[in-house]
């Protein structure tokens, strides 16, 4: 099988990149410079219409999404132990931290961001940081209280979903400090082989 990532360092293109690596199948890394405007030239948009990394191309074939990507990778080689099978109990824990990942965690801290530091000043809202930042605040109480239990959070072992979520938490660490067992869970994260080849630049 021939998989090329088309790859931003310090975005969500780490997540695929770092699946790959812990399931250890061969694949071409490809640099685009998102920042010197590469993901808006003609030929990058052939592969992503909206000039976003990741992009994957498996034979072929282009998918979009970190998410999706991590999702297929980890069920199409099973073996990586990476997705529980759809008859074992962890299943259901997966899937939901999978989608809770993009839908919940990552949308406070995204809110924030954006209206703090890449929106042009005349159209960042600042009344509603406070209220992402106390949203985000009960999302990560309630995944502080998930890790307390277990270290993982499928079956407690490690798994996609551990990428997924613990990527995202990466993203802002600082936000982490009041939550001593998020920052147990990124350290063990951080601590994985796979991971750290993953940021190798």
């Amino acid at each position: 099988m021939d998989i090329k990532l088309y790859y931003t360092p310090q975005t969500r293109a780490v997540r695929p990149r770092w699946l790959l690596e812990e399931i250890g199948v061969p694949y071409s890394l490809h640099f685009i410079d998102l920042f010197a405007g590469e993901g808006e030239s003609e030929e990058y948009k052939q592969i992503s219409p909206l000039g976003c990394v990741p992009a994957m191309e498996v034979d072929g074939q282009v998918m979009l999404e970190s998410g999706a990507m991590c999702h297929w990778l980890a069920d199409y080689y099973s073996d990586s132990g990476l997705a529980p099978a759809i008859n074992e109990p962890a299943r259901m824990q997966y899937e939901q931290w999978m989608y809770f990942s993009q839908a919940t965690l990552e949308m406070p801290p995204w809110i924030i961001f954006l209206h703090s530091k890449i929106l042009p000043e005349s159209e960042q809202v600042k009344d509603i940081i406070p209220w992402a930042s106390k949203r985000y605040e009960g999302i990560l109480k309630v995944l502080n209280g998930e890790l307390e239990k277990n270290e993982y959070l499928a079956g407690n072992r490690f798994s996609a979903a551990d990428i997924m979520v613990g990527s995202t938490l990466m993203f802002a660490p600082e936000a982490l400090a009041s939550f001593p067992e998020l920052m147990l869970y990124i350290e063990r994260l951080k601590e994985r082989p796979a991971y750290q080849r993953a940021i190798a630049e």
